[in-house]
């Protein structure tokens, strides 16, 4: 699961320990966060916020997350994408929506 945030952005912050308990409750499962900001600005927040430690972060400079959400026109933050083992997009959205949890589990069981 990729998931796209940012450090100032309110909801971002707020799905924090939602995806800390995710990243736990589905261990077969690879979530990364990814941001655009520079590293510096989103290790600052990792090391304030105890929750990020217990899962992946990811910076993209490259411009490739953004080319991901044009793609399927996402326009706002927090979004997930859940791809399977094949590299098929099953699902995206907001981190915290029922679907995500339920894309999961699926996955979690293969």
């Amino acid at each position: 699961m990729i998931e796209c945030f940012a450090t100032w952005c309110p909801p971002c912050r707020a799905a924090i320990p939602h995806l800390a308990q995710m990243t736990k409750e589905y261990s077969n499962i690879y979530i990364v966060s990814v941001s655009q900001e520079a590293i510096g600005t989103v290790q600052q927040l990792k090391d304030k916020m105890q929750p990020m430690k217990f899962y992946n972060l990811a910076v993209d400079q490259s411009g490739q997350l953004q080319k991901l959400m044009t793609q399927y026109q996402v326009n706002g933050i927090p979004h997930a994408f859940i791809f399977d083992a094949a590299g098929q997009l099953m699902w995206h959205g907001h981190p915290m929506d029922e679907e995500c949890k339920e894309s999961l589990e699926v996955l979690n069981i293969v």
